[in-house]
């Protein structure tokens, strides 16, 4: 058996301006770095940014626990007995994540080789992401669009869910007369619409050529019959907050596309075990990040490294913070992220 202690010391980043979702806008990110000790003085970080708006445990509630251990026992730190242990965490998924982030950069420290390798990437990786655009004017929306797709983006992502669609329509209609069609264009509602109005919504929107959109409606069956309403591709994020629930929608055939966010699903050994259900079903995976920090951010886009589909994935976010807690690994250009061997 394998004792380490547990520490943490909280952070705070600011984004350079709002961003502004039906959900409400985005100011400043929180969370703790969780540090994990053995007993030979050696250690490993992870990222605790919690998100209760979109899923996650409290803040509050992730520092409360977080207090209460003091140290973790494994039979051994490899994967099965990290997997076993944090089981019981499954409530505090971004505790979870952060726990589990830690052991394991101290596993790769402790075998000389780095997380990619262990995970068994053994070459550098372009991964394509996608721009995003929050609550804008349909001018600025516009502009914005022209910007990114000028600097390589080849997909970009609205935030709609607006009270009035009508402005939602608006923004889209200009994006996609500013954009060719070879740009694809997704949206996400995070749920704000019911159940009617995404049938309205969506089939008005259908001429515009939506690659699929995001969170239309919440629950398992609103998503198996708005799918016989309409023909955009339909996405899950919010709804999927554990592997049941990953289940449960891949096997009744209610999405085309499932979000992995890896901080609120506790992970990326939940993230991964989604992941291939959802590729044995013929569903696309798009990796998301949480606005969670650059260490955070490192397991966002190791989960993206080992997604196989061409599909762009929600990664864009490393340009929004002031400042960070290290120098990023998801840095884009061109539309990509250009992760280079070893670097995670």
């Amino acid at each position: 058996m394998k004792t380490f202690r547990i520490g943490y010391s909280p952070y705070s980043l600011k984004l350079k301006i709002p961003f502004a979702t039906s959900k409400g806008d985005i100011t400043l990110r929180s969370g703790f770095i969780i540090k994990v000790t053995d007993e030979l003085g050696d250690s490993g970080t992870g990222d605790c940014s919690p998100f209760p708006e979109f899923g996650s445990e409290s803040l509050e509630a992730a520092e409360k626990k977080l207090a209460q251990l003091k140290s973790i026992t494994l039979s051994d730190l490899q994967f099965s007995s990290i997997k076993d242990e944090l089981i019981n965490l499954m409530s505090f998924p971004a505790l979870k994540a952060g726990l589990e982030q830690a052991l394991l950069e101290l596993l790769s420290y402790n075998k000389h080789l780095s997380l990619m390798r262990i995970f068994g990437l053994n070459s550098s990786k372009d991964i394509p992401v996608n721009g995003v655009i929050g609550f804008l004017s349909p001018s600025e929306s516009s502009e914005r669009a022209r910007v990114l797709v000028d600097s390589g983006f080849k997909t970009i992502k609205i935030k709609t869910g607006r009270d009035n669609f009508d402005v939602d329509y608006s923004v889209l209609n200009e994006i996609r007369n500013t954009v060719n069609e070879n740009i694809k264009i997704r949206i996400d509602s995070n749920g704000k619409w019911d159940f009617k109005s995404a049938i309205k919504h969506l089939n008005k929107l259908e001429q515009l050529k939506i690659e699929y959109a995001e969170q239309p409606v919440n629950s398992l069956e609103e998503y198996i019959e708005l799918k016989k309403e309409i023909s955009i591709p339909v996405a899950a994020d919010e709804s999927i907050r554990s592997f049941n629930d990953a289940l449960e929608f891949t096997d009744s055939d209610a999405i085309d596309y499932i979000i992995i966010k890896p901080m609120l699903l506790g992970g990326i050994f939940t993230s991964l075990e989604i992941i291939e259900q959802a590729k044995k079903s013929g569903i696309k995976t798009v990796v998301t990040s949480s606005f969670e920090s650059a260490i955070g951010r490192k397991m966002d886009v190791l989960a993206a490294a080992l997604v196989e589909n061409d599909a762009a994935h929600g990664l864009s976010t490393a340009d929004f913070f002031e400042n960070d807690l290290m120098n990023p690994v998801d840095a884009v250009k061109d539309g990509n992220i250009k992760l280079e061997k070893d670097a995670i």
